[in-house]
Formats: structure tokens, sequence, C-alpha cells
């Protein structure tokens, strides 16, 4: 990805779903898959089946945290824009689980707590987050679908009461919580009839856990698609009115070309001979300047033939100073 401070666009917000983080959480069979098929060219990462009554849902069913690592690797390609704009985890839960599992199996152990010092956990939490930001960074949008459970609160003079929060694990909600711009419950109250009456609930109370991101979103909004997407649009004016937001109807994706390892040695190569030259011609002194460099980067003394494809990015940032070098002699 090039860096270049100088000519950065100012953010702007979009009226739409587009690009947005959100989670939804509420009971059993309220409708927060359903919910999910209606987001903008939506990818479902099916860690739970519940697309089976979805006309036209892409789903991919993932039983194995590996699986899911292959998803975000085909993510990567650039065509994956031409099909997507959204990935839905259906559920945040049962995805933190299998994390778990691939966690335990790398390390050789049946549970997390099996690694010394706490080791195993943050492993967890590190190999989680990644995945999630990943998804972020390669600019689609995320629609984290949980389950509810009802939790005791320490409240004062030592008594607790119950809040109704996303059902998963302290470490995977931390995570969601930092990723997500919207935490919305599914409510769920029945009128005299006895019909039921869904609404989001985006503002935390006593009793539930929600936020949001947007100061001007309301509190609580009837439960649908359109009814959401209306609701954002109308608290981005309001914060276009009071704030002065810029603010557009969508925002265009940007896909950062992936670094290729085997272009990059190519070009290093090219400018190694360039800069240090080769047989009796030798610069010494420019050599000794870039494994130099090569060192500050990697922390320790490295020939460019050690740097693995592992190690692409670090051999991007080798690349930019040999460019630098090389404009210095031009």
């Amino acid at each position: 990805m090039a860096v270049d401070i100088f000519n950065i666009e100012p953010s702007v917000i979009s009226r739409d779903l587009k690009g947005k983080y959100i989670a939804i959480y509420g009971r059993e069979k309220v409708g927060k898959t359903t919910f999910g098929a209606r987001l903008p060219r939506a990818l479902f990462c099916n860690f739970e089946v519940g697309t089976n009554f979805l006309s036209g849902v892409r789903a991919q069913k993932i039983d194995k945290w590996s699986t899911f690592k292959q998803v975000l690797r085909q993510l990567e390609q650039p065509k994956a824009h031409d099909f997507y704009d959204t990935v839905v985890i259906d559920t945040i839960g049962q995805a933190y689980t299998l994390c778990e599992e691939f966690t335990c199996a790398q390390a050789g152990v049946q549970k997390l707590g099996d690694i010394p010092y706490g080791a195993g956990y943050a492993s967890c939490k590190k190999e989680f987050e990644g995945a999630l930001r990943k998804i972020t960074m390669l600019g689609f949008g995320i629609c984290c679908i949980c389950h509810s459970d009802v939790k005791k609160v320490a409240g004062p003079d030592e008594t607790t009461y119950e809040v109704v929060a996303p059902s998963m694990p302290t470490r995977a909600a931390d995570v969601v919580n930092r990723l997500v711009d919207i935490i919305a419950y599914i409510d769920v109250t029945y009128d005299e009839n006895g019909n039921a009456q869904r609404t989001f609930v985006t503002r935390r109370t006593p009793t539930i856990m929600a936020g949001s991101r947007l100061p001007y979103l309301d509190a609580r909004i009837p439960f649908s698609y359109d009814d959401l997407v209306n609701a954002i649009a109308r608290a981005i004016e309001r914060q276009q009115e009071l704030d002065g937001a810029c603010v557009v109807d969508t925002v265009a994706t940007t896909v950062e070309e992936k670094l290729d390892y085997a272009q990059l040695k190519e070009e290093a190569l090219s400018l190694w001979k360039k800069l240090v030259g080769e047989g009796e011609n030798t610069n010494a002194e420019m050599a000794a300047r870039i494994l130099k460099r090569v060192e500050m980067i990697f922390g320790r003394p490295m020939r460019l033939s050690e740097i693995t494809e592992d190690q692409t990015d670090l051999y991007n940032l080798v690349l930019i100073d040999m460019r630098e070098l090389a404009s210095e002699q031009n």
C-alpha cells in the first residue's frame, strides 16, 4: 500500500449501510439472519446454519476456523469486490469458539488454559481480532450476528441486576465492541392483542447493552432494513446540519493492491545491481548502506536473499528505501 500523507482525501459519511460495521443480537428466530440477508451484496459466513429458508443468499458453510481463513484469502482478490460489499458472520459467538479450537490445535492442547501464562487466551484474541480487522482493511462492511444472553451485573450496595447482552465470551465482546459502529438489540414487545412488535435498540439502557457512534441516531428504530437505513440517514443529515459533516449517498470502495513477493524480489535485485553493481565494480559503501537499512527494518543483520514471503510487508519497506537511494543518484 502506497503511503502519501499529503494527498489524503478528507473522510465522508455515507447514508447507506455499505462499508458499515454493525452488530445485531437477539433471541432465537427473531429475524437476525433475515435482516443480514438484506445487507448490500452480502457474503454469509455460516458458522451456524440459518439461511436454509432464505432465497438468493450467497452463503459459505464454515465448520473450522481454517475454512474461514481460506475465505479471507479469497476476499483479498480484487474480484471479490465485484461480488460482495458486506461480510455477515453468523454467529460471532460460534466463530470465536472455532477460533479457540484452532488456537488449541496449533499449540497441541485441549483447552486455552493449558497454554502457560495465559498465552493461549492472548493468542486466540489476537487471531480473532486480526481476522475481523482484515475484512475491514480489505474494504468490506461487517455484520456480526449474535444470540442474546441475560447476565448478572453487580450494582451498588452489593446488589445485582440483569442486563441483556450479546452471548459471546468477554474477549470476543471486547474485539467486537471496539470494531463496530452500531450494536443493536432486537427487542420484542407485545400489544394488548398479543401481536409482536420488534424494534432495534441502539442506545444503552440500564437493562440492555447497545450503542452507536452516530450521536443523533434514534434510540429505538422499527426492526427492518429500510427503517434502519432511513434512521441512519436522518442521523447523518442531523450531523451534517449541526456539526458540518460531509455526507454522500454512498462511499466508493477503494481496493488496495496486494504486495507481490516475487515482484518485490525482482525489483530489489534490479535495484541492487544498479546501486551496488557486480564483480569488480561493486560499490561496497552503497552495499553497506542498504544492508544497514535492512538491519534497522528487521532488527537484525540480514541479506536480501534471506527475506521470505512471510516478510513481504517488511520487504516492501526495504524496497522503498532502495528506491530513495536510487533517486538520490539520478
